[in-house]
């Protein structure tokens, strides 16, 4: 594959296309009306002599003599348009003659003759080469000075650019100063562009780092006691298997668990990151419902809620939308079969309150999440809310009450 030309080559081509087209054009233009213009003053200049022909009576002469007394007339030789003349001839004819291929002029005469007065055109050919030589001449030197002044200070408009390329080829993630490639302010913009690129890219590497690092500490005790109780098990023949493997399930589990979590928790991280929006309390808690409706048919729950009033918050949707999944899922799956969650909502105080019948714990896989309310209220600062759950009679309360700015709509 062959290697594509460069932006400034492009360009440059491109303005000197045009230019070579445009000076065709002109000069097609300027040369068919220098042409025109000295065909037209051969004839007027035929014509003056013809005419000076039968003031002076020059005609009752022969050809030849007629022709030799324009040489003693001194304004003749002075004149311009004689450098016209090619071949000039004169000639007096009984009838009218047919027009020559040649530049003529017919007068007729006094006595009903027909005087002709013609000449040649090399001359208005010889005129018209050495015009265009000059043309092209000129035109040579003004394109390629135009070329040199063009190309000057394109290239100087591209050296910015050609700094942002070098600048990200050198880059790496250990550097940390910015670029100095002022220019335009697109190039500006542009630069700014990359350097946020750049920093994103750093701080999305930092932060897969930081999840390595944290998951490493995380799991180290809980790998640290599945090690200890397979080695206890190995030296101990009298082990109990059963209780063996119980133990074993639970300390995976409980790597497991921890892993999730962690993702959970970097995964809103990586929501936050993201603009705020706008979203309807009333439609997350919808949109929840719907999600787990299956599970709701399956245990027979139901739902009460007094929605009167709706209120919006400006918060990371998609991280509240996981928090909200986690607090329906951890809802869900302590609630008791063929009972009801009732739903509480105070619009003025952006306060859900849920009470549900307290029920053991549910086998259902719920969206792979796991996500106990220790680690919903660890997320509270995050997001600015507050989680309170209380276990009383049998009946378990949860309360979150937004802080984000709101807006009121009646439903």
């Amino acid at each position: 594959m062959s290697k594509p030309k460069s932006l400034q080559f492009s360009i440059i081509f491109f303005f000197a296309v045009s230019s070579i087209v445009t000076f065709l054009m002109l000069g097609a233009y300027v040369v068919y009306d220098y042409h025109k213009e000295l065909s037209t003053n051969l004839e007027n200049s035929l014509t003056v002599m013809a005419e000076d022909v039968v003031r002076h009576e020059l005609y009752k002469n022969d050809p030849e003599a007629i022709k030799a007394s324009f040489h003693f007339l001194e304004e003749y030789h002075e004149a311009p348009f004689v450098a016209l003349f090619d071949r000039l001839t004169f000639s007096i004819h009984d009838a009218k003659p047919l027009k020559e291929e040649v530049c003529s002029v017919i007068r007729k005469l006094p006595d009903n003759r027909y005087l002709v007065v013609s000449s040649g055109r090399e001359a208005i050919q010889k005129k018209m080469l050495g015009f265009i030589s000059k043309l092209l001449l000129v035109f040579g030197t003004v394109l390629l000075l135009f070329i040199f002044i063009f190309t000057y200070f394109l290239n100087r408009l591209f050296l910015p650019l050609r700094c942002l390329v070098r600048f990200c080829k050198d880059s790496s993630s250990e550097k940390e100063s910015s670029p100095l490639c002022n220019g335009s302010s697109e190039v500006n913009d542009l630069k700014e562009a990359i350097i946020g690129l750049l920093e994103s890219n750093q701080t999305l590497c930092k932060q897969k780092q930081d999840i390595f690092k944290e998951a490493a500490h995380e799991i180290k005790s809980p790998i640290a006691i599945l090690k200890a109780r397979l080695a206890l098990f190995k030296q101990n023949d009298e082990f109990d298997k059963t209780t063996f493997v119980q133990e074993s399930e639970d300390d995976i589990k409980t790597i497991s668990n921890k892993l999730r979590e962690l993702l959970f928790l970097k995964e809103i991280e990586w929501d936050m990151q993201k603009q705020k929006e706008s979203i309807s309390m009333q439609e997350q808690c919808s949109m929840m419902q719907m999600a787990f409706k299956p599970i709701l048919e399956k245990k027979g729950l139901t739902m009460v809620s007094n929605w009167e009033e709706d209120f919006s918050l400006s918060v990371h949707k998609e991280a509240m939308q996981k928090v909200m999944q986690a607090v329906f899922e951890n809802i869900f799956m302590h609630t008791k079969n063929n009972s009801t969650i009732t739903n509480h909502v105070d619009t003025k105080n952006r306060r859900l309150s849920i009470v549900n019948e307290m029920g053991t714990k549910s086998d259902e896989t719920l969206f792979s999440s796991f996500i106990g309310s220790k680690m919903i209220a660890r997320l509270a600062d995050k997001l600015d809310y507050t989680y309170e759950v209380e276990e009383k009679d049998g009946q378990f309360y949860t309360t979150i009450v937004f802080n984000s700015s709101e807006q009121k709509c009646e439903i």
